[in-house]
């Protein structure tokens, strides 16, 4: 496995928003630019433990499916999934926490990418692409969550 990549913010929002927003594979696309679309398998499914989704990312090369499958759910505080397939396999979580002043919460985000096959072989370069993209990618989850006429702030 390669290194792990860690971020954190801040976001206007309760630790049960922010989790309810990011747990939402049709909102990945929102604040991840390079996700053309993302759903559970069956879609409709709701968010728990061993649930299976897929997204569709634009990488070098073109569009690929990459699936899925939830590691961890606990509403409010962790979310957590892991790539079953391909050459190279996202492990991703999310920690949730009211902020000290209790007007938001604290996100950690963790990505680390494991690679099988040829993806030994370009995880290197992959992981300095998400390294750049993962700040801007929670700096759009803030907005997209903070801002005042979202159409997040209706189912929310």
């Amino acid at each position: 496995m390669s290194k792990v990549i860690e971020a954190s913010t801040d976001i206007a929002r309760t630790p049960q928003e922010v989790f309810a927003y990011v747990a939402d594979p049709a909102r990945l696309p929102t604040w991840q630019p390079s996700v053309d679309a993302a759903t559970f398998e069956p879609p409709g499914a709701s968010a728990a433990v061993g649930v299976r989704g897929h997204e569709v990312r634009r990488v070098p090369g073109g569009a690929r499916t990459f699936r899925w499958e939830v590691t961890d759910c606990e509403p409010g505080r962790r979310w957590g999934i892991r790539g079953i397939d391909g050459a190279l396999r996202a492990h991703v979580t999310f920690s949730f926490a009211a902020t000290s002043a209790g007007t938001g919460t604290h996100v950690d985000y963790r990505i680390q990418l494991e690679g099988h096959g040829v993806g030994k072989l370009i995880q290197p370069v992959v992981s300095q692409g998400v390294r750049k993209e993962v700040p801007a990618n929670l700096a759009l989850l803030k907005e997209r969550l903070e801002g005042e006429h979202h159409p997040a702030d209706q189912a929310l």
